[in-house]
């Protein structure tokens, strides 16, 4: 009786093994079109990476130095490059004095600033240099992650933080 179990035993553990190794493969290959957007430090050392979701699509909050309200630029990656596809602000002069962006509208209800406007800029080549200071607090929100670019380099002399792309 132990030896017809046995058989019946050792096919379902081939089975559950040769399941895990084709999900195994289907992951890793799966992860061959994936992308991050890294961030580093003038001299290249690595602070942070974080994977883009499928869409490409972030977005980086900073606190205006005029104003001291927050705004928000969102970016989707474009065949390596950014694009620069909509703003948000709390204050509508932001996007008047800075981006010269007429036409903005009042955001929708649960969205994170009150005021957006839709654009067409050309292309960001990347890398991106960015400056990570306490005041400008320059902050990346991808897929429901944020991450501090200030924070990163906060009591550096050199507060620049490199945005680059790379396959994970």
């Amino acid at each position: 009786m132990t030896d017809r179990w046995r058989g019946r035993r050792l096919a379902g553990l081939a089975v559950v093994a040769l399941l895990a190794t084709l999900t195994a493969a289907a992951v890793v290959a799966g992860q061959d079109d994936a992308r991050s957007l890294v961030m580093r430090d003038a001299a290249g050392a690595e602070l942070a990476r974080v994977a883009l979701p499928p869409s490409g699509e972030f977005a980086m909050r900073y606190r205006n130095s005029v104003y001291g309200s927050l705004a928000e630029e969102r970016f989707r990656v474009d065949d390596g490059r950014l694009r620069l596809v909509e703003l948000g602000a709390d204050e509508l002069a932001v996007l008047e004095e800075y981006y010269t962006a007429v036409g903005a509208v009042r955001a929708e209800p649960g969205t994170t600033r009150a005021w957006r406007i839709r654009v067409e800029r050309p292309l960001i080549d990347l890398p991106l240099h960015v400056q990570g200071t306490e005041l400008g607090q320059r902050t990346l929100l991808i897929d429901g992650r944020e991450v501090a670019l200030w924070r990163l380099v906060m009591g550096r002399d050199d507060t620049s933080v490199i945005l680059n792309m790379e396959d994970r």
